[in-house]
């Protein structure tokens, strides 16, 4: 793992305590009890069955602010060291349902990250189909001499294998030959059809292009998407869906069923030769409300989700975050100090032990006493904590009193409730 600087553990630090939720960058440095899923990922999936050219898919559970999108980031970053390429979506009822997978698919070519390094994600990157296949060429450009030869492009194209999608297929060459030529107007007219957007019908027959993105053909072009992954040596496609609102992404009974019947034909597509390469990450708050239903695909789903995720069984499809093997106390108590010592980088100050460990102590019984059982009772203790550390660091001298850490937490558990409830209200109209 790399050293992180002051300037980063400052950015951690005001994310975490701005929001509870965590930064794209940094995660492993206050991660607690996960090294056990990640190891069996890792060795059983990134480093052996993918890489076989067969696909998963896991559904990741987990109360409202109990670690789901913290673990998506570092699955993405676990990926990267294996030569995955990533996507994370989140999803939402508005910009992107899965009830409509022709929105699913803009998300993820949106989002379509190629292997960074470490030291890479400690800053933003850049992400987006655009991105992704100019960096293609650039590395395929600095692998090869004389790459600038039509007849060396022209002859790599011709050794990729086709995609389910000939349109797919013949709109990624063409926007690599773009690229070698310098044809800023053709490449930018092929990036906005791999968006998913209209382009002109005579730009279509120019470039071979015979079919639009939409929802009868959607799965076909992410399946397409991840072929063409493999193709050009990638390892495979890592997609990670977050739910980040307490339902499924969907407003009405009708279109949950189809958003379920999406889920269910991916599930199902997992295993097969179409997807090489492939782990699909699905992470819900609330697994009932998911499958709470009756009816064929609710059915189907649950026969499917019903085996969970261990060292033991790492086939089966359930990775429940709430059951992580560390004691609730024990799991804040070691967060806390972890996030104490990034705060301690982040301001060059040192918390005296006779102050800080009664503060932390009293911080995480009194949350657990009267928080345990509230969905987002860890991202509570997050947001607390980071409150107290700055509190502490303006009078070092004496710990935080019980009644002054009772008032840190009701306020933010305020703001918590505010928060979602103007979530759900944005949902709804």
């Amino acid at each position: 793992m790399i050293s992180i600087t002051k300037e980063y553990s400052q950015a951690i630090i005001h994310k975490l305590g701005s929001s509870g939720t965590p930064p794209e960058f940094g995660l492993e440095f206050f991660t607690i009890g996960l090294d056990r899923y990640l190891k069996v990922i890792e060795e059983e999936y990134l480093q052996a069955l993918l890489k076989y050219r067969l696909s998963s898919f896991k559904i990741v559970t987990g109360n409202y602010g109990g670690g789901k999108t913290h673990f998506l980031y570092l699955v993405r970053n676990l990926a990267f060291k294996n030569n995955y390429v990533c996507s994370y979506v989140a999803l939402s009822p508005v910009e992107c349902p899965f009830d409509k997978l022709e929105l699913v698919y803009r998300q993820v070519v949106l989002n379509l990250m190629p292997p960074f390094k470490d030291e890479d994600l400690l800053k933003p990157n850049p992400k987006g189909i655009d991105f992704f296949i100019k960096n293609w060429y650039y590395e395929f450009k600095n692998r090869l001499e004389k790459t600038d030869s039509p007849l060396v492009v022209s002859e790599y194209l011709k050794s990729l294998p086709t995609t389910e999608s000939s349109s797919f297929a013949n709109a990624v060459k063409a926007a690599f030959l773009s690229c070698a030529t310098d044809d800023e107007e053709g490449y930018s007219v092929l990036i906005q059809y791999l968006k998913g957007e209209e382009i002109p019908r005579e730009i279509k027959m120019r470039y071979r292009i015979s079919e639009r993105v939409e929802k009868t053909n959607a799965f076909r072009m992410m399946r397409s998407l991840a072929q063409w992954i493999v193709a050009i040596g990638y390892s495979g496609l890592i997609l990670l869906f977050d739910e980040a609102e307490r339902g499924i992404s969907i407003s009405s009974s009708k279109d949950k069923r189809r958003a379920l019947d999406n889920l269910r034909q991916i599930i199902d597509e997992c295993g097969n030769a179409r997807l090489p390469g492939v782990m699909v990450f699905y992470a819900v708050p609330n697994e009932d409300s998911l499958l709470d239903g009756t009816g064929g695909v609710y059915e189907a789903l649950k026969q499917r989700l019903r085996s969970s995720f261990t060292k033991t069984n790492p086939s089966g499809a359930k990775i429940n975050l709430e059951d992580l093997d560390v004691p609730p106390e024990l799991f804040l108590t070691e967060l806390g100090k972890k996030l104490a010592q990034i705060f301690s980088l982040a301001y060059t100050f040192s918390f005296p032990p006779a102050v800080f460990e009664p503060t932390l102590n009293l911080l995480v019984k009194t949350c657990l006493t009267s928080y345990l059982f509230d969905v987002s009772y860890r991202r509570l203790f997050i947001l607390a904590l980071i409150e107290a550390l700055y509190q502490l660091r303006e009078n070092p001298k004496v710990p935080l009193s019980e009644k002054k850490i009772r008032e840190i937490l009701k306020v933010r558990q305020e703001e918590l409730v505010k928060e979602e409830k103007e979530k759900v209200e944005k949902e709804e109209f």
